[in-house]
């Protein structure tokens, strides 16, 4: 499957939430969804869903924060370029953990969020941007966001509306690596929303609840009692009392093994697939227009990259 339009990606969420400033996004209720496209539509795309990042998503990822770094810097700001960053868990095991090496390893992933969260904190961006005075603060805001959420708008599959600016640094970063920002910020904001339509789609299936009826009973006659692969991940990652190290994989292991003997994992990968085919043939032109900008911006990308240190 293609990876899905993560908006912490394409809108360089993650750079700015924690450092100088979020992309300008407001959501309000609009009128629905668009419907699929009319007419004769050639062979069937492949389907979305999240999928580990590759090489061209690193690749992409480090020529927008060059951009990002280079624009900040004509207006008087220091902007150091990140990584990108790991997946959550919750994006490796959407529905339930079935990996026994990696639950054995990570349990529910409570270290690996630590490890994250420490990373965030140490930020040199999020340290430099705390220090500014407030009016540079607000002038960085507007080089990095521009003056207000206004210019791109997209409604939403399901309803809702995104708008963002499109002026600032990072609206002109994402111009020169994908060239017509607005096609690229209307098909990633609504391919990356299918995601959350695929997994309430592949929950409320009946196969999926039939499995899932099996799998709490068997969690249940190893003394877990929890209604939901959800509810025992929440449970073991709790703010407030997480549980302890050996607990958390012993947890894990038992989902592990109920998923399993309940098929549960296999149903679960085998409607995602379904559901996720359904949403792509659905939405194949935001999803064919987010693979073709994105296809153009790789030879862009590794020019950019090509051209001077990342630092």
């Amino acid at each position: 499957m293609p990876r899905s339009s993560r908006a912490r990606r394409s809108l360089l969420a993650a750079a700015l939430a924690v450092t100088c400033a979020t992309i300008a996004l407001s959501a309000t209720v609009s009128a629905g969804p668009d419907g699929p496209p009319a007419g004769e539509r050639p062979p069937p795309v492949r389907p979305i869903g999240a999928v580990a990042a590759t090489a061209d998503d690193r690749l992409l990822h480090d020529a927008e924060q060059r951009l990002l770094r280079d624009c900040m810097g004509r207006h008087g700001f220091t902007y150091r370029v990140f990584p990108l960053d790991g997946e959550p868990e919750s994006t490796l095991f959407p529905y339930v953990v079935d990996d026994a090496a990696w639950a054995r390893r990570h349990g529910y992933g409570a270290e690996p969020r630590r490890q994250r969260e420490a990373l965030a904190r140490s930020d040199p961006n999020r340290a430099y941007f705390a220090a500014l005075p407030e009016d540079r603060r607000a002038r960085a805001l507007v080089a990095a966001n521009g003056p207000s959420p206004d210019g791109l708008t997209v409604r939403l599959p399901g309803g809702g509306t995104v708008r963002r600016s499109d002026r600032g640094c990072v609206a002109e970063a994402q111009r020169r690596l994908y060239g017509d920002i607005g096609a690229w910020f209307r098909s990633t904001t609504r391919v990356g929303a299918l995601e959350q339509i695929l997994r309430s789609r592949v929950v409320a299936d009946a196969g999926y609840r039939e499995s899932l009826g099996v799998w709490r009973r068997c969690m249940g006659r190893a003394g877990h009692a929890f209604a939901t692969p959800a509810a025992a991940r929440a449970a073991a990652l709790s703010p407030v009392r997480p549980l302890p190290k050996d607990r958390e994989i012993g947890l894990a292991l038992a989902e592990v093994r109920c998923a399993g003997e309940s098929a549960l994992s296999r149903t679960a990968r085998r409607l995602d697939a379904h559901h996720g085919g359904l949403l792509a043939e659905e939405y194949r032109a935001d999803v064919e227009t987010r693979d073709r900008l994105r296809a153009a911006a790789l030879p862009r990308a590794r020019l950019i990259l090509s051209d001077g240190p990342q630092a």
